[in-house]
């Protein structure tokens, strides 16, 4: 009976050998893994009980030892969702343990626990080995260096870019609601396109699925990404409106659950594209929340790949009829937290980015790509949190007050909760504005009802910073309002 056990309890092994494989095999090879680690699980057990004495108890000493290769589960999840070092460092702490474990059976002398705590002991092997395998990854992900300053070529860009960005007049407005229009009565994370009406935003189809959306400024919306596979969420428009980024789950497998890339599809017309997305990313591991830099010329998106989440940014370029980035360039390092960009101001002198873990809201920092400049933004912010006007001295910040259980969860643990492929929504309550010059101090907008109806999803700022357009959801569902502030005519 306990080379059953034993069997049974080392199949997961398989799984993670096919993980650490440079390619992934086939449905028959993964099989022929999985029975393979089985039986080779059962003869060390044999060989464990044959190197042991003749004590009565030994082969259900064998059998608890033969436990420990339930720890090749959580380091199977760890390894498929790119948590921590390589698949092959799981391997070989798993298969470390497993042998330390079958060592100690055939060396054990004292009477052997009755079926109940044999159970036990199994449940609390794999309980055990999961806490060890977020441990490991949250230790892991601590020790990357910390995010980079911006190298000179970075520098001279954006001082380039802002002394191309044209000013325009500030407008006189009192920091409260003067009218509120509702623009959909479903959808989050919206975004404006560059003629300042026309709304990008995802909401689930009739299918289920979260799909990118059009709202244009007459009111009629389009499904712009329901022809896809997937789950497209996070629109990000171009400056110029030629062109959408999105993310999308369409690629995840067993053996990359997590997989998201970036897609780019047309955002020109009214009607939806009839030439399918590209991908524009393809590391593995998650890479989304996507938006374009300030001129359009690159992609700037969160990765996780490598253990450890970053804010990267690349330039886009063509070739052979496909679309390719260059080298990534990294903005951000989230360590052991997960770390996402917010907005990128059009004058490039304020990036955004949000870190912590996905289930409560994020803290946030400033990065002034030219000076090299890094101030913090107090908590509370959501993606999608962050924009400014048409010109980048105006900025708008949603944000939220925590609630929950959620909250209590430490932000080093985004990096473990952020690669979920999906997760309860962000705890939170209410939603609150507040709106000023980028480069100093915002004062809170007065919302009236707005405040109470949900928690922001998202805020698109009006190019002359007028007003916004808010995401948000709550207790009736989810809906994106236009807020028009009090201004002088």
């Amino acid at each position: 009976m306990f080379r059953l056990w034993a069997f049974a309890a080392s199949m997961p092994f398989g799984l993670l050998v096919a993980l650490a494989l440079p390619r992934p095999p086939g449905d028959l090879a993964r099989l022929a893994l999985v029975a393979g680690a089985g039986a080779l699980g059962a003869g060390l057990a044999s060989l464990a009980a044959r190197l042991g004495d003749d004590a009565p108890d030994r082969a259900a000493h064998v059998a608890r030892g033969a436990s420990a290769g339930l720890v090749a589960v959580p380091a199977w999840a760890a390894a498929a969702l790119r948590l921590g070092p390589p698949a092959w460092v799981w391997l070989a702490l798993a298969a470390a343990t497993l042998g330390l474990a079958l060592w100690r059976a055939s060396r054990a002398s004292t009477p052997a626990a009755g079926p109940g705590a044999q159970l036990a002991s199994a449940l609390a092997t794999l309980a055990f080995a999961a806490a060890a395998v977020v441990a490991g990854s949250v230790a892991y992900g601590s020790m990357s260096p910390a995010s980079p300053a911006p190298d000179e070529e970075f520098r001279k860009a954006a001082f380039d870019i802002d002394s191309r960005v044209p000013l325009r007049a500030p407008r006189d407005c009192a920091p409260r609601a003067a009218g509120v229009a509702t623009l959909s009565e479903r959808g989050a994370a919206p975004r404006l396109a560059h003629d300042g009406a026309t709304v990008w935003f995802e909401a689930r189809a009739d299918d289920g699925r979260f799909q990118v959306h059009r709202l244009a400024p007459d009111g009629a919306s389009v499904c712009w990404t329901c022809a896809e596979p997937g789950n497209n969420r996070r629109p990000a428009p171009h400056p110029t409106g030629s062109s959408v980024l999105f993310d999308t789950d369409r690629f995840a497998s067993w053996r990359s659950p997590a997989e998201t890339e970036v897609m780019v599809v047309s955002g020109r017309g009214a009607e939806a594209p009839r030439h399918p997305a590209r991908r524009i990313t393809y590391s593995p591991g998650p890479d989304d929340h996507a938006i374009y830099d300030p001129i359009g010329t690159g992609v700037v998106w969160t990765h996780g790949g490598d253990g450890r989440f970053e804010v990267r940014r690349a330039s886009i370029l063509s070739g052979h009829g496909g679309l390719l980035l260059s080298p990534p360039l990294t903005l951000f390092r989230g360590r052991s937290a997960w770390v996402a960009p917010l907005a990128w101001s059009p004058d490039a002198r304020t990036l955004v980015a949000g870190f912590g873990q996905p289930l409560a809201p994020l803290a946030g920092a400033r990065l002034d790509p030219a000076s090299g400049e890094r101030r913090r933004i107090p908590g509370g912010l959501v993606s999608g949190s962050v924009s400014f006007s048409a010109d980048g001295r105006v900025m708008a910040l949603a944000s939220t007050s925590e609630r929950g259980a959620a909250r209590l969860l430490p932000g080093a643990l985004g990096n473990v909760v952020a690669r979920w492929p999906a997760h309860a929504e962000v705890g939170a309550e209410g939603t609150r504005v507040a709106l000023g010059a980028t480069d100093g101090e915002l004062g809170e907008v007065e919302l009236g009802a707005v405040a109470s109806w949900g928690v922001p999803t998202g805020i698109a700022l009006l190019p002359d910073a007028s007003g916004f357009v808010l995401g948000q959801r709550g207790a009736a569902g989810e809906r994106i309002v236009r807020v028009e502030l009090d201004c002088a005519p």
